[in-house]
Order: C-alpha cells, then sequence, then structure tokens
C-alpha cells in the first residue's frame, strides 16, 4: 500500500468552537446505522441522527455531541453542519460517529470508521479542526478523541488517538497510515502536538532548528543518501537493513522499536519512487503494480492483526507488520524489475505454492485462538475469535485477489507468492513465542 503524502506546509491548526462559530494492524469495519448511509458513502436519508438518544438499528442508540458539532463551509459540501455522535451498540461497546447535515436537519454524508480505532472503545472528542493537510486547496478534518483499547496492560485506560480524514470530491478518505505515525508516536493529546509533530518534519534542511528539528533534518539528509545508495547497488534486502542500520547507528538516529518502524517505511518509500519511475512509461504495468502492493499491505496487516488476537496483544506484531509492510516497498521494485525483463512462465510451480498457500489457510482458520483461554478470561476469547473470523475473511479475500492479480504466473507472480506463502505458515508452523 502506498502511504498517503501530505503536505506539512500548514503552520496553525485552527480550533474550532460549538455550532453556528469556526480543532509486521488494521481493525474491521463495523455496519453502519440503518438509518444512516454506510460509511464513506453520500446521499441524503432521514430521519438524521437525533440530538437525543434514540434507538438505531440493531439495538444501538446515537447521541449527538453538541459542544463538539460545528457549522463549517467544506469545498465539495458547501455550509453544512459537521456533527460529532456516540453510538451505543447492542454489545455495549460505543463508538464515534461523524457526519454532514444540511439545514434541514438531513444526512449528507456519513464518514468511514478510522481503521486505527474501529475495535475500540469511543470515550469523548477532545477537539476537531478543519484545515487543508494535503495541499490539494481543500479542509481536511482531524479529530482528536478518547478511546478505551481494552489491550494490553493499561487497556482499561483511555487514550487520546488523532483520526485525519482528506476531503476528496464528495467524500473524505481515512488516513490510516498518518494516523497510526501519529499515534505511535505516543504524544499527540492536544490539537498543538498535532501542529508541531507535522511542523518539526516541514523545516527545511538549512534552517536554524531546536535540537528535535535538526534531529529530523539530519534523518532526512541520512534517508536520501542511503536511497540514492541501495537503489543503484544490487544488494539483498537483509543487506539493504543493514546498510540502513549501520548508517543510523553511526548518526545516533532514533533506533526505538517506533524508529525502527519508520526506518523500514522510509526503505519501502524509497524503493517505490524508484518503482514509479521505472514504471512511467508502463502505465498498465504500474496499475497492476500498484494494485498487488495495497492488495499485499492488505494481507500482511491482517496476518499481523491475527497474531496479536491470537496471542493475547503484544506490540512485537504491530511493528512486525510494520517493518514487513515497508519491505514490500523494495519486493515490489524487485517485481517490477522481473516484470520489464520478461521473466519465464512458472505455471506449475505457481499452482504447487498456490496449493500450500490454501492448505496453509485451511490450517491457520482450523488452530483459531486456541490456546488464548490461557492468556484471557472467557469473553476476552469470545471477542479474540469474532475479530479473529473478521480478519480471517479479509485476510482470505485479500490473498485470493492476489492470486487473480498474478494470474500471469511468471517467474516474477512467483517470486511473491513464495513470500506471502511463508509468511501465512510462519503463524501456523512456528511456536507462538516465535511468531
Amino acid at each position: 500500500m502506498r502511504l498517503l503524502a501530505l503536505c506539512l506546509s500548514f503552520a496553525i491548526l485552527a480550533g474550532c468552537e460549538p455550532s453556528g462559530q469556526q480543532s509486521r494492524l488494521d481493525e474491521p469495519a463495523k455496519a453502519s446505522d440503518a438509518n444512516s448511509p454506510p460509511a464513506g458513502s453520500a446521499g441524503p436519508v432521514s430521519p438524521a441522527i437525533p440530538s437525543q438518544a434514540a434507538p438505531a438499528s440493531g439495538g444501538a442508540s446515537v447521541e449527538e455531541i453538541a459542544d463538539q458539532s460545528f457549522q463549517v463551509e467544506l469545498e465539495s459540501w458547501g455550509k453544512v453542519r459537521f456533527v460529532s455522535a456516540k453510538r451505543t451498540n447492542a454489545d455495549g461497546r460505543k463508538e464515534l460517529v461523524l457526519s454532514l447535515k444540511d439545514a434541514e436537519d438531513h444526512t449528507l454524508y456519513t464518514f468511514p470508521q478510522p481503521k486505527l480505532v474501529e475495535s475500540w472503545n469511543f470515550e469523548s472528542v477532545k477537539a476537531v479542526s478543519f484545515k487543508d493537510v494535503d495541499g490539494d486547496g481543500k479542509k481536511d478534518v482531524i479529530v482528536l478523541a478518547d478511546y478505551v483499547t481494552g489491550k494490553g496492560s493499561g487497556g482499561n485506560t483511555a487514550v487520546t488517538a488523532p483520526s485525519i480524514f482528506v476531503q476528496k470530491d464528495k467524500s473524505f478518505v481515512s488516513d490510516y497510515e498518518t494516523d497510526k505515525r501519529l499515534n505511535a508516536s505516543g504524544k499527540i493529546t492536544t490539537m498543538s502536538d498535532v501542529v508541531a509533530f507535522f511542523k518539526a518534519k516541514a523545516k527545511p534542511e538549512g534552517a536554524q532548528t531546536a535540537p528535535d528539528s535538526d534531529n529530523n533534518a539530519t534523518l532526512a539528509k541520512v534517508n536520501r543518501n542511503l536511497c540514492s545508495r541501495v537503489t543503484v547497488s544490487n544488494m539483498s534486502e537483509d543487506e539493504i537493513v543493514q546498510t540502513y542500520e549501520n548508517e543510523y547507528a553511526k548518526h545516533e538516529l532514533d533506533r526505538s522499536e517506533h524508529g525502527q518502524d519508520e526506518m523500514y517505511r522510509y526503505i519501502g518509500e524509497c524503493f517505490q519512487q524508484e518503482t514509479d519511475k521505472l514504471l512511467a512509461n508502463d502505465s498498465k504495468l504500474k496499475t497492476q503494480t500498484d494494485a498487488i502492493h495495497q492488495t499485499v499491505n492488505e494481507a500482511i496487516s491482517e496476518l499481523s492483526g491475527i497474531d496479536y488476537i491470537r496471542d493475547g496483544g503484544g506490540t512485537m506484531w504491530i511493528h512486525g507488520g510494520n517493518r514487513t509492510i515497508g519491505m514490500y516497498g523494495y519486493r515490489l521494485n524487485v517485481y517490477a524489475n522481473m516484470k520489464l525483463n520478461h521473466p519465464n512462465p512458472a505455471s506449475k510451480k505457481y499452482d504447487a505454492l498456490a496449493e500450500k498457500l490454501d492448505s496453509n489457510l485451511a490450517k491457520l482458520k482450523e488452530q483459531g485462538v486456541k490456546g488464548l483461554e490461557e492468556l484471557t478470561d472467557a469473553q476476552g476469547v469470545k471477542d479474540a475469535e469474532k475479530d479473529f473470523d473478521t480478519r480471517f475473511s479479509k485476510l482470505s479475500t485479500a490473498l485470493q485477489k492476489f492470486k487473480e492479480l498474478t494470474s500471469d504466473k511468471d517467474e516474477a507472480s512467483l517470486y511473491l507468492l513464495e513470500l506471502l506463502t511463508k509468511r501465512v505458515g510462519a503463524s501456523i508452523d512456528e511456536p507462538k513465542s516465535m511468531r
């Protein structure tokens, strides 16, 4: 999945006042209220979400959050009312519902559920801001809200998580990669923190800055130099990672778990840029490569989530998923180069390996969350089973799409299939403590 590029040129995110005035992990999507359009959809519907709690489809109820609902003018919508609401589902879990309404209180659009927080329990909205963050001239939406994750130690303590929604033509896109990066920093609790996060990354390399910004400038320079070196080399991916690690150590750059995640992301972005240049004159292959890249990233995200569920939590699975996704920027570059060099057919090997992949999937489904009862209570196991089933379904869909996208069954396709088959096998064959 290519990372969504954000324009980091804004200096101040405008805070909002109440209505009438002008702040190697994905989770499954939830069904929308029957009285609202599906998440991320447009079109007038009625009735709108009332200001008082009211029953909704499936025993859920929704309640507008008056002090976090605002009149705003959006380029693709004109003057509308942005509405924050809390939905309490039949199982007791609460989620944030965001929508746009017209002057007659009809719902024009319901925002998609941010992937980062979809399985968390919503507590409250802390701030909302409308600001162009990707430089296309349209206001985007930034929401800070408190959630209870229910995962790991301290899982019952509310944490503040950011959600970025990028405005497109009559829709908003939930920017999961940016949400994840902001959240992973562990420093985002106010809109000012969001401002500081992006301003630090926007500083010109030669500017006189504070130590943190100087470090960011050094990081950017080191990554540019590394990218120039590795893309013209014949290094293996292990050699590339070692080269980056050596340079990061030499310049005393962040080598924490988050810093390592970022390093792999930079590797992926480096080779993604190289792939874009490589395929600039081959739109058909570029479209195919981009589609495969996105599909593979979806599969890896679901696999990381499955490992997380089956082991009762633990950030190591999140970090592992992030780093694997980063490396697929390099791996899809290898794929593109192989395709341009007209790889030989490999139909028999491909079909045999596809059968192995299907077998691995069947074993993974059969194993499910067995053994999790040793780590959590009965309700926790029940919730984990539900999450596993949802993630496994998404994983199966992604891998089926991958096979459709690589139906040419040549050596380039076989290269990627081998990687995916090995990754699924690692989740079922090795002891959990070693995955």
